[in-house]
C-alpha cells in the first residue's frame, strides 16, 4: 500500500510542474483529510491567516485540511508535535518564521530542531504590526518617541502583552527595547487576540499586534496607534506613521509564516503540496481577503521560505544577543 501511495505521489509531483490536475490528486495524494497545525489561538494573525488557507487548499486538494490549534511556548508546541507526527503529508505545520528563526536563539532548549527536523514547503503571508496602546496611557498627541521616554523613566513598569515567548509580539518588543534603550515587562498569553484583549481591558500597557487583529479597535478608539512596525504607511491605517516617520526607520517587524512539514516527508509528496500551498495563496478570492485585512502574500515556494528563515535568524540573532530562555 506504501509503495503504491508513494508512486502515485511521484507521479503526482511530476504532473503538477506545469498544473496540478485535481483527479490525480485524488487517485494519489492526499485520500484522507490533511491535519495542519496551528501554534497560536484562534483569532490571532495565525489563525485568521491559517482558516483562510486551509479552505483554498482543501478545494484544491480535494481533501478537507483541518486546523488543529496547538498553542504555547511561542510556538514551541505545536513545533514539537509537527515533527514527530507521521512524515506521510498528513500532517503540514503553519509555521510562522519565528518559530525556525527566533525560537533557536531566544530558547537554551528546544523540542525540535528546525534544521533537521523541518522542510520548508511554501511561504504563505507577511502582515506588519501596530504598537498600539490603551487609551488615556500618554497625553494626546503624543506617540512613539513619548511612550519610549516614559518607559525609560521608570524602567520595567510599563507592560507588553505578547502570544508567548517568542512569538511575534515578543519579537517586537525585543526590537523596540533594543533600539529605544526602553525596558518593559513582557506578560505571555496564549493568542494575540488574548494579549490584545488584555491592553483593551487595562491588564497591560502596551502590545504589537498584526494589523488584522487590533484595526477595528484602533477605529473604534479603543486602542491607540502609535506606529506600524512598516517601512511605509499601511493603507488600512493611512493616519498612522510608519517606522522612519516616527524617528525609528528600523522598528520594522511582522508576523510572516509558511508551511513546513516533517523533514521525511518524501519529496514528490512535499512537492504537491508546495504546488497546493502556492496555488492556494495565488487565488484571487484568497488575495482578496487577506488584503481586507492588510495582510501580504508571500511568493517563491520551498527556497524563498527558507531563505527568509536565514535572514530572520540572521538578524535576530544581534537583537536577542545574551537574551534566553529555558
Amino acid at each position: 500500500m506504501r509503495r503504491r501511495i508513494l508512486l502515485g505521489a511521484s507521479a503526482l509531483a511530476a504532473a503538477a510542474v506545469s498544473t496540478l490536475a485535481r483527479p490525480a490528486l485524488a487517485q494519489a495524494f492526499p485520500a484522507r483529510p490533511v491535519r495542519m497545525i496551528v501554534p497560536f489561538g484562534p483569532g490571532g494573525i495565525s489563525d485568521l491567516v491559517a482558516r483562510i488557507v486551509a479552505e483554498a487548499a482543501g478545494s484544491i486538494l480535494g481533501q478537507p485540511v483541518v486546523v488543529e490549534n496547538r498553542t504555547g511556548a511561542g510556538g514551541n508546541i505545536a513545533a514539537e508535535t509537527a515533527a514527530r507526527a507521521q512524515p506521510d503529508g498528513y500532517t503540514v505545520l503553519f509555521c510562522s518564521v519565528g518559530m525556525l528563526a527566533v525560537n533557536p536563539v531566544l530558547y537554551r532548549r528546544l523540542p525540535f530542531d528546525p534544521g533537521k527536523d523541518f522542510a520548508p514547503v511554501a511561504p504563505l503571508t507577511d502582515t506588519p504590526h501596530v504598537l498600539v496602546v490603551r487609551p488615556g496611557l500618554l497625553p494626546e498627541g503624543a506617540g512613539l518617541r513619548e511612550f519610549l521616554a516614559l518607559a525609560r523613566s521608570e524602567p520595567g513598569r510599563l507592560t507588553w502583552s505578547t502570544a508567548g515567548a517568542g512569538s511575534s509580539p515578543h519579537q517586537t518588543l525585543a526590537l523596540l527595547q533594543s533600539l529605544g534603550g526602553a525596558e518593559l515587562t513582557a506578560v505571555h498569553y496564549r493568542s494575540g487576540a488574548a494579549g490584545v484583549q488584555a491592553v483593551l481591558t487595562g491588564e497591560v500597557s502596551a502590545t504589537a499586534e498584526a494589523t488584522p487583529v487590533v484595526v477595528e479597535h484602533i477605529r473604534a478608539g479603543t486602542l491607540r496607534a502609535l506606529v506600524a512596525a512598516a517601512p511605509e504607511r499601511l493603507a488600512l491605517l493611512s493616519d498612522t506613521p510608519a517606522a522612519a516617520e516616527a524617528g525609528m526607520p528600523g522598528f520594522v517587524n511582522g508576523s510572516a509564516a509558511g508551511i513546513v512539514v516533517p523533514r521525511a516527508t518524501p519529496e514528490p509528496i512535499r512537492a504537491a503540496l508546495e504546488e497546493v500551498f502556492t496555488r492556494a495563496i495565488g487565488l484571487p478570492d484568497v488575495r482578496a481577503k487577506l488584503a481586507a485585512q492588510g495582510t501580504v502574500p508571500m511568493e517563491g515556494g520551498a527556497p524563498a521560505f527558507a531563505e527568509t528563515v536565514t535572514k530572520e535568524g540572521a538578524r535576530w540573532r544581534r537583537v536577542l544577543a545574551g537574551m534566553t530562555l529555558d
